[in-house]
């Protein structure tokens, strides 16, 4: 079972290095990744997120296992972000996330994924989710 758990000040260096360890293991950190740059810049554009309700640790069995961000308006909720670390993946987890979330939302329920990213694509498209259109770099989605 999880639990979500607010986001706080406390947790931006544990949400930062979740981003960096499942895009790592994915193998699609860019050529040329900055890690340290990148890590001072998410961090700070963390810790603009802290209180806004949006921003959450995943725990799972009381630890740390990821990072979920939605963003909730009257016509829809936007999954703006979920990633789990590398050993929490593949065990139905994000899978039951997303499912609850949708099956509690009450309106649609939308997401952007990045176009190198066919594993979350499979997901959410098994998920229900359908492109609703596209950047240069990311899939839009709607459920």
């Amino acid at each position: 079972m999880y639990r979500l758990v607010e986001a706080t000040a406390a947790d931006v260096e544990f949400l930062t290095g979740v981003v960096i360890e499942a895009t790592r293991a994915q193998g699609r950190l860019p050529a040329g990744f900055d890690e340290t740059d990148f890590r001072a810049g998410f961090a700070e554009w963390t810790v603009g997120l802290i209180g806004s309700g949006t921003l959450h640790v995943i725990e799972v069995d009381g630890r740390r296992a990821g990072r979920l961000r939605v963003v909730r308006t009257p016509e829809q909720v936007e999954l703006a972000g979920i990633q789990l670390l590398p050993h929490e993946q593949s065990r139905g987890l994000g899978t039951q996330i997303i499912t609850d979330l949708m099956r509690d939302a009450g309106r649609p329920v939308v997401l952007s994924v990045e176009k190198d990213n066919p594993r979350a694509q499979a997901l959410y498209r098994r998920l229900g989710f359908v492109v609703t259109g596209e950047t240069e770099d990311e899939l839009r989605m709607r459920a």
